[in-house]
């Protein structure tokens, strides 16, 4: 189990990068909770900057693939990751 998380700390790390070098701002960030909705990462634009928030408190495995979805939306190519590609 340990090895699994460490390779999805290094994807994350990857991750985060490859999306700096597309000029999004990615943070990871406790998402408050009230009863009535559940919360989530997610996209926004701020002040004309593009931001990625993460759930810190969703598993690394999450974050791995909603970042990877938002970058392959974003740029397909540069990130290196198909549709089919499955996280270690």
């Amino acid at each position: 189990m340990g090895q699994g998380k460490n390779k999805n700390e290094s994807l994350l790390q990857e991750l985060i990068a490859e999306a700096k070098t597309q000029n999004i701002d990615v943070r990871t960030e406790k998402l408050l909770r009230e009863v009535g909705y559940r919360v989530h990462s997610g996209r926004c634009r701020l002040k004309g900057q593009e931001l990625i928030i993460l759930d810190r408190d969703a598993s690394l495995g999450d974050q791995v693939d909603f970042l990877a979805a938002e970058l392959r939306r974003e740029k397909p190519a540069a990130t290196g990751i198909t549709p089919h590609s499955k996280r270690p």
